[in-house]
């Protein structure tokens, strides 16, 4: 920020990249492209869960969000603060599982309907690419210094 012109280059160079993506993504023809041969890797559910944990337990963003709005709902008086904290991740896990089960779902039944449509096979490529022409023009246009 202290160089202007150096940041309004790489914005403006990041711009041009963003709208370069887009074109991309808008002349796509909609079919993804599916490996082949031995690129093709098969993970047993155990091993996807096994990543999974792995994956949250060593993410620091759920750590600090916990720390952050747990303190706020546990009272010292009404017992045991364990219990307590116990019971609210309890709450905020099977809430999670509700919600992003049901992403998961919806966004299969979706993701079969749009591959089974020619109508709309194209539709994910052309929601990238305006998603891409957005990012770009805001960055372009993005006035702060």
């Amino acid at each position: 920020m202290s160089l202007p012109a150096a940041y309004d280059t790489v914005r403006y160079a990041g711009a041009v990249y963003l709208l370069f993506l887009a074109w991309k993504s808008f002349k796509s023809n909609g079919i993804a492209a599916v490996p082949t041969g031995k690129a093709v890797y098969y993970y047993t559910p155990s091993a996807i869960f096994r990543q999974g944990v792995i994956t949250n337990i060593l993410n620091p963003k759920m750590a600090l969000f916990v720390l952050a709005l747990f303190p706020q709902f546990v009272r010292p008086e009404a017992g045991s603060v364990v219990t307590q904290i116990m019971v609210l991740a309890t709450v905020l896990n099977v809430i999670g599982l509700v919600v992003n089960g049901i992403v998961i779902l919806a966004a299969s039944k979706l993701s079969t309907a749009i591959a089974r449509s020619d109508k709309y096979r194209r539709l994910p490529q052309m929601l990238l690419g305006t998603v891409f022409v957005g990012l770009a023009a805001r960055l372009a246009f993005d006035n702060r210094r």
